[in-house]
């Protein structure tokens, strides 16, 4: 008797369970970003490369703000400047635009290249 009482409580949960969903899941809409650009702004392209913080290994510019002070670098991933391709060993000043999700005003994480004004191999 402990025998069929072992064996028919799994199939009553199953069928209690099946009975409370009345129709099918429905996914989630996928989300999709209204990005714009932000103003330019002018950067220095530090001439070496950085470990990034990221959920995989990766490598990052290093960048400030043109004249600022090096307490003020920040990281941007390696290929997350659309239309820029840095060369290790050389520092650049460039015009960028950071993209932006209205949706949300957050950052995306990319950058759009205006301009490379100078560059310089140390």
């Amino acid at each position: 008797m402990k025998h069929h009482s072992l064996l028919l409580l799994p199939l009553t949960l199953i069928i209690s369970l099946s009975a409370c969903q009345s129709r099918p899941p429905v996914p989630e809409p996928r989300y999709i970003p209204n990005v714009a650009l932000n103003a330019s702004e002018t950067l220095e392209v530090m001439p070496y490369r950085s470990a990034c913080h990221s959920a995989t290994p990766m490598q990052c510019l290093l960048v400030k703000p043109v004249g600022a002070d090096d307490d003020k670098l920040f990281g941007i991933g390696y290929n997350d400047i659309i239309g820029f391709t840095p060369t290790v060993g050389t520092a650049y000043t460039i015009k960028v635009r950071q993209e932006i999700d209205q949706n949300t005003g957050k950052p995306t994480g990319l950058w759009q290249l205006d301009e490379i004004l100078t560059q310089n191999i140390r």
